[in-house]
């Protein structure tokens, strides 16, 4: 065979539509791929801010998620400076200030995987102050041994297969080993997360695995690995906003409770600290069988009634009418119209009021406020 004819390998072809090396990380002067890394994060920001998201379609609002933290040997690795952990765990805690932002009625539980052994750390809580204070109790020294993707999986699955059918149930696994020392037929675990329409989603902190990748094809989940810092937190920002409900899911109406934040002077105990005293004089009642709660959202233990907040409910619903992308426009001169900030060679232009933001400001209202300040 000729040389004209020889364009590669077999192989090679199927990753002709994915992300071609060559092309996104150049090398400058000295070197270097950081600024070819940054491009590619700047490019991947502009381009998700400016899709369209679908509207009319069904949601997974109520999101129960577990997160599963790789804390083998790999997280010690210094390839991310100062090292994989710091790096994840600070990109946990900026993901779960966003994560209830958007998602104010979800809830989130953290399982941490080394020595083949997967533990739950926190159950199930809408309690921030509790996801963190756990996360800040892992040290670099916790890490040591191997990763076992199936034993996370299953305890994920535990922790998730006594929900109720028309919650959204997710597991996000942040993964820095390249293999999985398994017990047993990890593509079997893999279809029973399918079958109990369980969403598995993956980020990678070296390199592409196939079974991640096959785990999150098969589940519907996402899979993609993290170049650095900043390109990690983009990949957790995919997280925040709500996945589109199957439709063999189950929709029920729902008894909600909304409870009042008050002082309450009667001697009690909560719930959310069974074995030791209320951490705060003020607290939540459940509106049912009158079990004291520290926080809402949850679901109370002793009747299962859900508890939210008015507002929380209404923040979370705001997902199925999403504000629409602006269209970027050269702008020659002008002003911003939220900020008054002058506008020197782009903008971003609403469709129905015709205004035109900065990149700032159509940031901030897409990813946190949701409506256009000129339309309303």
């Amino acid at each position: 065979m000729d040389d004209e004819e020889q364009k590669g390998y077999t192989w090679e072809a199927g990753y002709a539509e994915g992300l071609n090396i060559n092309d996104v990380l150049v090398e400058d002067e000295g070197g270097s791929i950081e600024k070819s890394i940054a491009k590619y994060v700047a490019d991947s920001k502009r381009k998700a801010r400016l899709a369209k998201r679908p509207e009319r379609i069904r949601l997974g609002i109520m999101r129960h998620v577990m997160i599963v933290i790789d804390c083998s040997r790999f997280m010690t690795s210094k390839a991310m400076p100062p090292s994989r952990f710091v790096v994840v765990m600070k990109a946990l805690q900026s993901f779960l200030e966003r994560f209830f932002e958007q998602n104010p009625i979800a809830q989130i539980g953290l399982i941490t995987c080394k020595d083949r052994k997967a533990e739950r750390m926190t159950m199930m809580t809408g309690n921030i102050r509790v996801l963190k204070e756990s996360l800040n109790s892992l040290t670099e020294a916790f890490c040591g041994g191997d990763f076992s993707l199936q034993n996370a999986l299953q305890l994920a699955c535990a922790n998730l297969k006594g929900m109720p059918g028309h919650v959204s149930r997710e597991v996000v696994i942040v993964m820095a080993a390249l293999s999985s020392i398994d017990p047993g037929n990890i593509f079997s675990t893999i279809e029973s997360m399918k079958r109990m329409n369980i969403r598995c989603s993956a980020i990678g902190l070296s390199a592409e695995m196939f079974i991640c990748k096959e785990m999150a094809k098969a589940t519907k989940g996402e899979y993609s690995v993290a170049l650095d810092p900043d390109h990690l937190q983009l990949l957790f920002s995919k997280h925040t906003l709500p996945p589109s409900s199957a439709k063999s899911s189950e929709c029920n109406a729902i008894h909600v409770g909304f409870p009042h934040h008050e002082l309450i002077k009667t001697r009690s105990f909560c719930v959310c600290h069974p074995d030791s005293k209320p951490v705060s004089s003020r607290g939540f009642i459940c509106t049912q069988c009158g079990a004291r709660h520290c926080s809402i959202p949850a679901e109370c233990p002793v009747c299962k009634l859900t508890l939210v907040a008015a507002p929380q409910l209404a923040r979370a619903f705001r997902h199925l009418q999403p504000l629409a992308a602006f269209q970027q426009i050269d702008v020659a001169r002008g002003q911003c119209y939220a900020c008054e900030t002058r506008l020197a060679s782009e903008g971003f232009r609403c469709e129905k009021c015709r205004s035109v933001f900065c990149l700032d400001c159509d940031t901030l209202l897409h990813e946190s406020l949701h409506v256009c300040p000129g339309c309303n």
